[in-house]
């Protein structure tokens, strides 16, 4: 059974996160980023990408179980997380937009419209 680990040290995006361990579903793809429908704290489609020691880098999005939910999508990044802004911003990525923010992971409801951007 393949797993995906997650395990995020302290840093400028998200801070700490203890390690976390999903069970995979299904097929992982990987995307330059990718919108999302419906994410809090954000109007409208939301665009996310993976964060890691150099700033932006891919993210992950894939099937996993989820014990809440039975299954869920599981958008992951780099080891500093993954970095969330609307669609409507645009620009170069940064840690020191006001408009943009970190987060270690996202999980989403099964049927959750994701698309990629490659």
């Amino acid at each position: 059974m393949a797993q995906v680990w997650i395990d995020i040290e302290d840093n400028d995006n998200c801070g700490y996160f203890p390690m976390q361990t999903f069970e995979v579903r299904g097929v992982e793809r990987v995307a330059r980023g990718v919108v999302l429908d419906s994410v809090t704290d954000v109007e409208g489609r939301c665009e996310v990408v993976g964060w890691s020691d150099e700033g932006e880098c891919d993210v992950r999005v894939v099937p996993v179980g989820d014990s809440g939910a039975g299954e869920s999508v599981l958008v992951y990044g780099g080891n500093h997380g993954i970095r969330l802004r609307s669609r409507k911003i645009g620009g170069a990525w940064s840690l020191f937009a006001p408009e943009e923010f970190g987060e270690p992971y996202m999980l989403l409801p099964s049927l959750s419209q994701v698309e990629f951007l490659d």
